[in-house]
């Protein structure tokens, strides 16, 4: 009996494995379901894709002015020199869209202010009720204004009440909205300092 045991148990031991077995098959592909997982993760790109880049202020800056059809050279100076880039194409593209001056010359005015989005808005506000031709005009007064929001809103307030036209409004505004508050002391006590003039906006009469 030991000895039919011993030869029952070698032969159990040594019983060959069939290729197309079930057991194979799972096994084969288990493996090769781990190795398209494994070759499918090594092809995921490491380098950030075009939304990614275009979180880049400089990128954006640069992208939104060449559309504007902007030569590169100008581009890549402005943007490299821009304290906040975003902010500068953002005012370009607004009043390039909105108003009838050109990108060279929006691009010019933008970068010559602290407030390049408040610049915009002040330009494409004032725009928008005011005749063909005094875009330019327009876009100078509110580069000069100190606050440019405030300064629409002035302009815009008083057209709305009084019959004045774009360039009498902005004349009135932009000396009320940027005088000074506390000027120094230049005169000497005892002596009523001389009254501020102005020429006047040639409002209509009333």
């Amino acid at each position: 009996m030991m000895m039919i045991r011993k030869i029952r148990s070698r032969l159990g031991s040594s019983a060959p494995t069939y290729p197309n077995s079930p057991r194979q098959r799972w096994r084969k592909g288990g493996l090769l379901g781990l190795s398209l997982v494994a070759l499918t993760v090594g092809l995921i790109p490491l380098n950030p894709g075009p939304a990614e880049a275009r979180k880049n202020a400089y990128d954006r800056c640069a992208a939104e002015l060449l559309d504007r059809q902007l030569p590169a050279e100008t581009v890549a100076l402005a943007c490299s020199a821009a304290l906040r880039p975003e902010e500068l194409s953002e005012c370009v593209a607004e009043i390039d869209n909105r108003t009838d001056i050109l990108a060279e010359d929006a691009l010019t005015r933008c970068q010559q202010v602290r407030r390049p989005l408040e610049l915009a808005t002040c330009v494409v506000d004032i725009s928008d009720d005011s005749t063909e031709g005094e875009a330019p005009l327009i876009l100078d007064f509110c580069r000069r204004s100190l606050l440019p929001a405030e300064f629409s809103e002035c302009v815009v307030g008083l057209q709305n009440q009084i019959d004045l036209v774009t360039s009498q409004a902005m004349s009135v505004c932009i000396d009320t909205r940027d005088r000074v508050d506390s000027p120094l002391p230049n005169f000497i006590p005892g002596r009523e300092p001389p009254a501020p003039t102005r020429p006047s906006p040639n409002l209509p009469s009333t």
